[in-house]
């Protein structure tokens, strides 16, 4: 056996021995004592490989593993303190020393690890200002892969054993997880972490937040004696923008212990951890729901919701509406009622409604879902078209289309009729078709009305002239027509009586909060009676708001 042993390991070195050096597999630039990589405080990350590493003459035994495939760094304190070095995210089984010394053969040893996370390695020492710290990894026994080296100068308060004392119902205190490590064992609750410890003085609410960081912020609550032996409480992520926000119900005397760490490695700085007795804000457990048809001319209704939160919970809304991709939403003006009337602005888009329940602790908005899209509205007469004037042979009638909802914009088509004297039967009166038109001696002895066609994007729809509008032409003397006087300005209801045959009459003022100042409120004798020639009309005129 130990022949056979022999033949192969002389063969297989008399196959090394023919190839050509060039295509030797190179070992890794720091493999040697003398080139090791040199590190930064507080905090670096060398990743390379140990593969093709070889064990210097001299060496020491790192971590009391013969190993072989070591290399080294280099790391000068430029304070004194706690120094944590680990290859926890390397992929083989590693060996870690730390050393002092100049020369590969005379080194002092500091420490050394191995196996303190799974396979890889961690340790901690106390560096001292000045001094040139060589650290080497190794494989076990000569294991070999990627390396990832890192080191960290932590805060103080790094490792939950620790945690920095806070006190009292409210406060603020600063601190930094730049350098700050995640120990084994410890609840996963970003990276990074620093630690704090908080007895409230008595039961009842509690909140802790790091909303004015500038990092992207986990925030945690545990209670417990030892860092792999914690129950959560409150976490948080994300609560204020990237930053955190906790609140839970303390009990008086129970310590709890606070960690604040990066969402992950590359997210540390800076923050400000602050801490009241307030209760939570509020929070959507379900979130608002609108009511209604997303239509023009339609109202639609948003519930508030269902929320968390203590206290009293007051609501504020805003609408919006988004086009149909929801590549673009704006805010409506104004609209900050429960309610909401569709406008024609609003067809083709998307309605939602943001609610805002507020109590002492502060205000969370919840959105609802968006509504289909808003459809335009077919016209609609709300009161029937109007004809002006006085119906005798060569006078001009005039016709208002009346008041109609629907989609703007809504356009008039105009068309005259000579209706019998029940309007039961009309007939067109062709190239009737204008606004205006002149009673000609062809309308003697006929009714005359108008029909008004109104049209827009969603459809169309008719409406005639009735009632009092309609005149029949009698070809007889003149007569004193009552004109439509209500909300025409004084000037131009005079303009109007006059026009008619009319004389102006009697004109009171009284305030009016509906009607603006100087424009006509009601009228005596009625829109279209027709009177004798020179028949007063008495008028009420807005004085506008009192007060």
């Amino acid at each position: 056996m130990h022949t056979l042993r022999t033949l192969v390991l002389l063969a297989v070195t008399a196959t090394a021995i023919a190839v050509p050096g060039s295509v030797l597999a190179a070992p890794p630039d720091n493999d040697d004592f003398a080139s090791a990589v040199e590190l930064f405080a507080p905090s670096d990350l060398a990743q390379g490989t140990n593969v093709d590493a070889t064990k210097e003459a001299g060496e020491p035994q790192h971590a009391g593993n013969a190993g072989g495939a070591s290399v080294w760094y280099r790391w000068t304190a430029l304070a004194s303190g706690r120094v944590v070095v680990s290859t926890c995210d390397s992929d083989f089984n590693t060996l870690l020393g730390v050393y002092t010394g100049d020369a590969v053969g005379s080194l002092a040893p500091v420490a050394s690890n191995d196996d303190a996370c799974g396979a890889q390695s961690r340790l901690s020492f106390q560096a001292v200002l000045g001094t040139t710290y060589r650290i080497a990894v190794d494989g076990f026994d000569g294991d070999t892969g990627f390396v990832s080296l890192a080191l960290d100068v932590p805060p103080p308060n790094d490792d939950f054993a620790s945690s920095q004392t806070i006190s009292g119902d409210a406060g603020t205190v600063g601190g930094t997880n730049v350098g700050a490590t995640t120990e084994p064992n410890e609840p996963f609750l970003g990276a990074r972490s620093v630690w704090f410890r908080w007895t409230p003085p008595s039961s009842g609410w509690a909140t802790f937040e790091t909303c004015g960081a500038g990092f992207d912020t986990v925030l945690g609550a545990f209670t417990g004696t030892a860092v792999d032996q914690l129950s959560l409480v409150a976490a948080s992520d994300d609560a204020c923008d990237l930053q955190s926000q906790i609140s839970f119900e303390a009990s008086a005397g129970t310590v709890y212990h606070l960690a604040v760490a990066g969402f992950d490695p590359d997210e540390t700085g800076s923050f400000v951890l602050a801490w009241n007795r307030n209760p939570p804000a509020p929070e959507p457990v379900t979130i608002p729901v609108i009511s209604g048809v997303a239509r023009d001319g339609e109202t639609l209704t948003t519930s508030d919701g269902s929320w968390t939160g203590v206290g009293p919970l007051s609501y504020s809304y805003a609408w919006g509406r988004c086009d149909r991709a929801f590549a673009e939403c704006e805010l409506v003006p104004g609209a900050t009622a429960r309610s909401y009337t569709i406008r024609s602005v609003d067809v083709g888009f998307r309605m939602w409604v943001r609610v805002t329940a507020s109590n002492v602790a502060g205000s969370t908005p919840a959105f609802s879902d968006a509504t289909s899209v808003v459809v335009a509205r077919a016209p609609f007469n709300r009161s029937s078209p109007v004809v002006d004037g006085e119906a005798r042979l060569g006078a001009i009638l005039v016709a208002s289309p009346g008041e109609w909802l629907g989609t703007a914009p809504i356009s008039f088509a105009y068309q005259w009729q000579a209706c019998n004297a029940t309007v039961s039967v009309c007939s067109d009166l062709q190239g009737q078709t204008g606004q205006v038109m002149r009673v000609s001696s062809v309308d003697v002895g006929d009714v005359i009305r108008v029909v008004v066609t109104a049209t827009n994007v969603a459809g169309s729809a008719s409406a005639a002239s009735l009632g009092t509008d309609v005149e029949r032409v009698t070809g007889t003397r003149p007569r004193c027509v009552v004109p439509r006087l209500r909300g025409k300005t004084l000037r131009s209801a005079r303009a109007a009586i006059r026009a008619n045959r009319c004389r102006v009459g009697r004109i009171q003022r009284r305030f009016s909060a509906r009607v603006r100042p100087g424009r006509v409120i009601s009228q005596t004798p009625r829109a279209g009676r027709r009177l004798a020639v020179g028949t007063r009309v008495n008028l009420v005129v807005s004085k506008g708001k009192r007060g």
